[in-house]
Formats: structure tokens, C-alpha cells, sequence
């Protein structure tokens, strides 16, 4: 009897589990399926702009530097000044290169009156080819110090090799001084029109042609765009960098706002464009340290893993893990589970950027 009581308690134990699986299966199987929005994977066309970042400078800068020494009698250029090509920008006292290049006019006339008799007397035979050579020799050293002391004696008017404005002016500079061979004076800087030279990578050089139009942005003068040019392409990389220097050019504003060494940043218009899946960048998850997004198969989320290329505005491009014509959802993705059951509200196509 005891033995009897047992078994049937056991069965009513074991119905009441089976009845309440089953309850759960039901209740499984009558949940209803999650509500998403989603968008049929397509291609757009990107194009290859081509972005960098420099520096402005003038479209000509000269750096005065001083080829003599001597005390200075006279400056003649202030910092900021506009000055014309040819002006006298510093006077160094010339007495002693003076002097010297009115010997050296004395003594290459002297030696060219005696190469001038030594032929004749030669072409008489009353000279040998060696008195001749030898006056055809003190001849050229003569012209050649009468050069030297010449150039030294021009090198005490420190000139203006351009036209432009006064950028640096050294402290040194200033009369009383002595200038020593080799000290810098000046920058002199045309910005009327202005270029930066700006680092591109290997994979964009290649679609880069001179006379390219550029934009330019100089930060420090507000939001304006400036219309540049591509006026120069490297033939070769910067070994220190390995990218490629590429120079563009463009006018200043009327009033020479932009200085030179102002920050400025580029962006060169090429012909060329990519046709790239591109989807909405909000559609991507982390999942197992990889890239991921949820794709509607079968009226069930399914999970693809992705490999991911540029980023453009709103939306990513995809290299690997999705095809052309693959429904993607793109709401709901925190709270969705691989293989929950979906109801698909189709929105459009992934590739709208032109």
C-alpha cells in the first residue's frame, strides 16, 4: 500500500512538471515577434577627395642674410614695412672694401696694358710664349680679384632681393652695430598670393594632377573658403616621413589678412570616386571583440561579422562580411538576440551618399 502511494504521488509529480514545460513552450511559442527597421545593403559613390593640413606661407619669402661685416651706418626697413624690390635695407661702413677694389681696378689695368704690349711684341717675335703666358696669367688673376674686391665692396649696400613685407627683423640689427659675415638681417615674405606645402600618403598622390582645384580653410580668419590650386606634385617621398609634398597655391584677401605661418587646412577635388557598401554607422555593434550587425534571414535576426573601411559622416564603409541586396536592421540592435523573431519594416537602401 505504501509502495502504491509512492508511484502515484511520483506520477502526479512528474505530470505536473511535464504540464508546466509545456505551459512554457506555449507560452514561448505564442511571444510575439520584435518589431525592427531595416534597410536593403546597397552600394554609394564616395568620392576621393584628397585632406591634408599645413602651413601658409608667402608665395615668395627670401631670407636676407650678410655677406661681408663691418659696422652698420644705416637701416633703412622697419618690421611690418612693404619694401620694393632692390631698396637698401642696411648700410654697412665700406672704407676698407673701398679702398681695396680701387687697387684691384689699378692693378688689373696695369695687367692688361702689359698683356696687351707682351702680345705685341710677341706677334713681332720679341716676346717667347713664356713671357706671353705669363702675362695672359697675371691678366686673369688680376680681373679675378678686381671681381671679388668689386663684389665685396657691393656686398656693404645690403639690398632687397624681392618685393614684400618686413616678416622678422633681427634685434642685431640696428646702427652702431658690427655685422659679422653670415648673420641673418631679414625675412622678406609676397603674400599677395600664399602656398603650403602638405604631406598626402601614397595611395593619393597617384590621382593628384597639378592645377587641381583645392579649398582652403584658415582657421585663425574665420570660416571662409578660399579657391587654391594644385601647383606642385613630388616626384618622391620625404624620406623622413615617407608621405609626398605636394604644394597649393591661392590669393590672399585684399586687406592681407592671412599671414605667413598661419595653420591652414586642404582639401583637393579629384575626378576620382569609389562605389563602396556603405551603411549607417549606428548599425554596428562589438561582439566578441569583432565588428558585427544584425541582418534579417528568415524572419530572424542573424548576426554578421564585418570588416570595416572608411568612416563618411553618418556612415561606415564595409570591406568584408556583408553583400548588395541584404536586408540590415538598424533599431532595436541593443536589445536583439541571434535568431529572436523579427517583423521588418523596410526603410530603403543603405548607399545614399553621392
Amino acid at each position: 500500500m505504501k509502495t502504491l502511494r509512492c508511484v502515484i504521488i511520483a506520477g502526479l509529480v512528474i505530470f505536473a512538471g511535464c504540464k508546466e514545460k509545456k505551459s512554457e513552450e506555449t507560452e514561448t511559442k505564442q511571444a510575439p515577434p520584435t518589431a525592427v527597421e531595416a534597410v536593403k545593403v546597397s552600394k554609394g559613390v564616395i568620392s576621393r577627395d584628397v585632406r591634408a593640413s599645413g602651413v601658409a606661407a608667402g608665395i615668395r619669402e627670401s631670407y636676407v642674410v650678410s655677406e661681408t661685416q663691418g659696422r652698420i651706418e644705416k637701416v633703412n626697413f622697419n618690421l611690418g614695412q612693404w619694401v620694393n624690390n632692390g631698396r637698401l635695407l642696411v648700410q654697412v661702413n665700406s672704407a676698407i672694401q673701398k679702398a681695396a677694389y680701387e687697387q684691384a681696378k689699378r692693378a688689373a689695368s696695369a695687367a692688361e696694358l702689359n698683356l696687351t704690349v707682351t702680345e705685341e711684341l710677341f706677334n713681332e717675335g720679341s716676346a717667347s710664349d713664356a713671357e706671353l703666358k705669363n702675362a695672359q696669367s697675371q691678366a686673369t688673376g688680376a680681373r679675378t680679384q678686381l671681381e671679388s674686391t668689386r663684389k665685396a665692396y657691393s656686398d656693404c649696400r645690403i639690398l632687397a632681393p624681392i618685393s614684400g613685407y618686413i616678416a622678422q627683423k633681427e634685434l642685431t640689427i640696428e646702427k652702431g652695430n658690427v655685422l659679422a659675415g653670415g648673420t641673418l638681417i631679414t625675412r622678406i615674405v609676397d603674400i599677395s598670393s600664399l602656398k603650403t606645402t602638405v604631406p598626402v600618403g601614397e595611395m593619393e598622390v597617384g590621382i593628384l594632377k597639378k592645377g587641381m582645384p583645392a579649398e582652403i580653410k584658415v582657421p585663425a580668419v574665420g570660416n571662409q573658403t578660399f579657391s587654391g590650386k594644385v601647383r606642385a606634385i613630388a616626384a618622391g617621398s620625404d624620406p623622413s616621413t615617407g608621405s609626398y609634398p605636394v604644394e597649393i597655391a591661392w590669393k590672399n584677401t585684399k586687406d592681407r589678412r592671412i599671414k605667413s605661418g598661419m595653420s591652414v587646412r586642404v582639401t583637393v577635388s579629384t575626378e576620382e570616386s569609389d562605389s563602396v557598401i556603405l551603411i549607417p554607422a549606428i548599425s554596428t555593434f562589438e561582439k566578441e571583440h569583432k565588428n558585427a550587425v544584425f541582418v534579417a534571414s528568415d524572419s530572424k535576426a542573424a548576426i554578421h561579422f564585418i570588416q570595416t573601411g572608411r568612416a563618411i559622416g553618418n556612415s561606415v564603409e564595409i570591406i568584408g562580411g556583408l553583400k548588395v541586396g541584404e536586408i540590415l536592421i538598424t533599431t532595436g540592435i541593443a536589445t536583439l538576440s541571434r535568431g529572436e523573431n523579427i517583423i521588418v519594416t523596410l526603410k530603403g537602401e543603405s548607399g545614399g551618399i553621392e
